[in-house]
């Protein structure tokens, strides 16, 4: 028996098969399949969703896919994200079309073009394609018309141009050492 639910108003938690929510707000969703335009949702646990011109505290779906809409905390395993700005993301596979923000990413795989994110960390690939990211963290960069601040990488293509010269790499990462040593015996102490 498939169920289809749809939302034009205000309403608490909702749950179904399908739900197509426009033009409202929901406390929670769970659901197979949610499609939210135009509206907000404290939280959606899905394996499809779809969000358009909506905000969303909490999203968790297996396929997400975020236009122009604003997200907390995305959890997926396939996420696509065009024209919208979100605070944590945290999937398998990532693709981040143009005009993003994201705040911090931590995938498997990521994909990011004509946007920019403060933190990215990917345990395999980074593509970037006319983007920036300030602090990148990757098994494989691949750079196209793209800035990093500080990349960590094994491997690293593309148009890579080089702000820190060794010497100065060297100075920060002792400085950074040194810092973190105190703050752990501080962190001790305090015990």
């Amino acid at each position: 028996m498939t169920t289809e639910s749809s939302f034009d108003a205000e309403a608490g938690d909702v749950r179904g098969e399908t739900v197509n929510i426009q033009n409202a707000g929901v406390r929670d969703v769970y659901a197979e399949s949610v499609v939210l335009t135009m509206g907000s949702a404290g939280a959606v646990h899905a394996d499809t969703v779809t969000v358009k011109q909506a905000g969303v505290r909490t999203l968790e779906g297996q396929q997400v896919s975020l236009k122009q809409g604003g997200v907390f905390q995305l959890t997926g395993e396939q996420v696509e994200v065009i024209a919208s700005g979100v605070g944590i993301i945290q999937a398998a596979e990532v693709r981040v079309g143009p005009s993003c923000n994201s705040a911090l990413t931590l995938t498997e795989k990521v994909t990011m073009e004509q946007s920019v994110a403060p933190v990215m960390i990917a345990r395999h690939d980074a593509q970037l394609e006319q983007s920036a990211v300030v602090a990148l963290v990757a098994n494989r960069v691949t750079l196209h018309h793209s800035a990093v601040g500080l990349a960590v990488a094994e491997t690293i293509e593309g148009d890579v141009r080089v702000q820190a010269k060794p010497a100065v790499a060297a100075i920060f990462g002792a400085a950074f050492g040194a810092a973190f040593g105190v703050v752990m015996l501080i962190g001790r102490r305090r015990k």
